[in-house]
């Protein structure tokens, strides 16, 4: 059996050339071993200032990302806070309505079915029942004006007219 002709028990001629290489350009350029060895912890001290300084600024981006968070959720409260306040006032607006209309068709109706009433002797009523109305129209045009606001980001601006 005939051995191959790649396979040698002895170091090959490339890895040969390659130690001669190796041993011209140190003799080349000949560094003491001291100053070889300052010159790698340099380079070592200069790559963990490198990292130490990343990671500084790693810190500080996490630092803002979370003062953002922040921000955002106290934007989100606040909106909140404004949404439920406009319910409150739409909710309000709507009794208003409600209980105005029923009380002008009730005293309409009853002075209207009543033979001896003089019509008109409760206009106070009723203009305090269309009062109630314009209130109620205030106060929705107060929450929808919020509303807005919340949506195109001008929140700083106080539109609550109550």
């Amino acid at each position: 059996m005939r051995a191959r002709a790649w396979f040698t028990p002895f170091v090959g001629s490339d890895d040969r050339w390659r130690d001669r290489l190796a041993a011209n350009t140190r003799e080349a350029h000949p560094e003491p071993r001291e100053a070889d060895l300052e010159r790698r912890e340099t380079a070592v001290e200069a790559q963990e200032i490198v990292v130490e300084a990343r990671e500084i600024v790693v810190e500080a981006r996490e630092i803002v990302v979370e003062a953002r968070d922040a921000a955002h959720a106290e934007r989100i409260d606040a909106a909140r806070e404004i949404g439920a306040a406009a319910d409150k006032r739409d909710a309000a607006s709507d009794d208003r309505d409600a209980a105005a209309g029923k009380r002008e068709n009730d005293l309409d109706r009853a002075e209207m079915l009543d033979p001896e009433s003089k019509y008109g002797a409760h206009w106070p009523e009723r203009r305090n029942a269309g009062l109630d109305r314009g209130h109620a129209k205030d106060d929705r045009t107060a929450s929808h004006d919020d509303r807005i606001a919340l949506t195109e980001g001008d929140v700083e601006h106080d539109t609550d007219r109550t």
